[in-house]
C-alpha cells in the first residue's frame, strides 16, 4: 500500500504578520501581539524573541525591554485575524481536497495524489499564499501527522530549509530528528517532556527509539500512538468533520472591577451572542446555558467571591435572544451586591446537531427566528462582529477590556480601509 504523505502548514508569529501585511514598517521590527485585556504577550516576531521576550510573559514584567528596545506593541484584533485566518484557509484549499484546519493558524493537508516533486509543491503553496495575503508560512510535509509537525517545527528553526522541510527525501531522518528537543513533539507537554528527560530522552530521536514497554509505562497507550507516528506508521488521519464539541465558553476579564449588576448583564449579553454566533456557524443547538462570575483571586484588599448557575432549555437553540434572556436571568441569580467583580463568562454544552434535537411540542418554537438569526450574522460577518447587537448590550464602555493598542479591522469595516494615494 502506497505511503500517505501529510503536510502541515503553519503561520509565522500569525498575529505579528497580521500586523505586518497592513504596515510594512514593522518589518524586521521588534512586534508583539497581547492577550485579551492587554495581559500577556502571545505573539513575538523573531526580532522580539531575540531580546529574550517569553511566550505568555505578563506585559508589565517586559515593559523596560519594550521601552529600551522600541517594541511594536498591539493589543489583540481578533475580528483581522480571523478573516485573514479565513483568507489563508481558502487559498490552501485551493491545493487539495483533503484538509483538516487545526488553529486559527495551521492546517494538516492530505497530498497523497500530488504528481512530481512534493517539495516543489510546497513551496509553490507557500509562494502562492505569501503573495494573495502576505502571510509567511512554514510547510513540513511527512509520512504522519505527528512528522509533518516536527518538520514543520525543522522549517521555521533553520533557514536552509527555506520555509519547507520535506522528510520524504530523506533516507534515514535520525539526524534531523536528534536536533529537536522531545518537547517540541505534537502533544507532548512540559510535564511530560521534564518526565521523559529524568528517563534520559531529550530528543525526537531517542523518543522514536524507545523500547514500546517504556512507551506504556511513561505514556500510555496515546503515547505509543504518537511514537508509532515518529516511526513513519499512520495512526492519525485527517479529521475533516471534526466531532460534536462538547461546549463553548465565551469569557473576559473585565477592563476595570464592576460593582452594578447591570454593567455585568451587559457583559454577559455580548458573550452570549458570541457564543450563539459561534454555535451557529457549526450548526449545532445548545440545551444547557451557564454562566460564571468571580472576583479577582489576587486582591487581598477585597472578599473573593466565586459563583456559577445553569439552566437547561425546554427547547435546545443557538437562537441569540433566547441565549442572551436564559444568560441575564441566570446573572440575576448569581449576582451579589458589595463585590468588585473582575471577570464573568457564559458556557453553552448539551449540543445536537441540526435537525437531530429532540422535539418539545409544549414549547415555544425558536426556529421562526432563523431568518433573522441568519440575516444578523450575514450582516456582522461583512461589516464588522458588532454591527448588530441586542440590546441589553448597550453602554459596554462601563466593562470594556482593555484595547489601547488594537490596530483597525482592515479587512471588515469599510471605514477602516486602507487608502492609497
Amino acid at each position: 500500500m502506497k505511503n500517505k504523505v501529510f503536510a502541515l502548514i503553519d503561520c509565522n508569529a500569525f498575529y505579528v504578520s497580521c500586523e505586518r501585511v497592513f504596515n510594512p514598517k514593522l518589518n524586521n521590527q521588534p512586534v508583539v501581539a497581547l492577550s485579551n485585556n492587554d495581559g500577556c504577550i502571545i505573539a513575538r516576531s523573531k526580532e522580539a524573541k531575540a531580546l529574550g521576550i517569553k511566550m505568555g510573559v505578563p506585559l508589565f514584567k517586559v515593559r523596560d525591554i519594550i521601552k529600551k528596545e522600541k517594541v511594536h506593541v498591539f493589543s489583540s484584533n481578533y475580528t483581522l485575524y480571523g478573516d485573514m485566518s479565513r483568507r489563508v484557509m481558502n487559498i490552501i484549499a485551493e491545493f487539495t481536497n483533503d484538509i483538516e484546519i487545526y488553529s486559527i493558524d495551521e492546517a494538516f493537508i492530505g497530498l497523497d495524489g500530488v504528481p512530481g516533486d512534493i517539495e516543489k509543491y510546497g513551496h509553490k503553496i507557500r509562494k502562492t499564499v505569501l503573495q494573495h495575503t502576505g502571510i509567511p508560512v512554514s510547510i513540513g510535509i511527512a509520512n504522519t501527522k505527528t512528522l509533518a509537525k516536527v518538520a514543520n517545527h525543522i522549517a521555521k528553526d533553520d533557514i536552509s530549509f527555506l520555509g519547507v522541510c520535506s522528510l520524504l527525501k530523506f533516507k534515514n531522518i535520525d539526524k534531523l530528528l536528534s536536533s529537536v528537543a522531545v518537547g517540541e513533539v505534537w502533544g507532548i507537554g512540559r510535564q511530560l517532556s521534564k518526565k521523559l528527560n529524568m528517563h534520559g530522552i531529550y530528543n525526537v530521536q531517542q523518543l522514536k527509539n524507545i523500547e514500546d514497554y517504556r512507551i506504556r509505562k511513561m505514556m500510555s497507550i496515546n503515547g505509543l500512538k504518537t511514537v508509532t507516528e515518529l516511526r513513519g506508521v499512520s495512526c492519525l488521519p485527517l479529521e475533516e468533520v471534526r466531532a460534536t464539541r462538547k461546549s463553548c465558553c465565551t469569557s473576559r476579564s473585565f477592563g476595570r472591577s464592576l460593582q452594578e449588576l447591570e454593567d455585568i448583564q451587559q457583559a454577559v449579553a455580548i458573550f452570549s451572542r458570541r457564543a450563539a454566533e459561534r454555535i451557529r456557524s457549526e450548526k449545532l443547538l445548545a440545551s444547557n446555558v451557564s454562566v460564571f462570575l468571580r472576583t479577582s483571586p489576587f486582591d487581598k484588599k477585597n472578599k473573593y467571591y466565586f459563583n456559577s448557575s445553569s439552566i437547561h432549555l425546554s427547547v435546545s437553540t443557538n437562537d441569540t435572544i433566547e441565549i442572551v434572556k436564559a444568560a441575564s436571568r441566570i446573572t440575576s441569580q448569581i449576582f451579589k451586591l458589595g463585590y468588585l467583580y473582575q471577570k464573568a463568562g457564559v458556557l453553552l454544552s448539551g449540543f445536537y446537531n441540526e435537525g437531530e434535537e429532540p422535539v418539545d411540542l409544549f414549547s415555544t418554537n425558536y426556529k421562526i427566528r432563523d431568518n433573522l438569526m441568519e440575516t444578523i450574522d450575514s450582516i456582522n460577518n461583512r461589516f464588522g462582529g458588532d454591527t448588530i447587537k441586542v440590546a441589553s448590550e448597550q453602554h459596554l464602555g462601563t466593562w470594556t477590556q482593555k484595547k489601547e493598542k488594537c490596530s483597525p479591522s482592515y479587512t471588515t469595516n469599510i471605514d477602516t480601509l486602507l487608502v492609497v494615494d
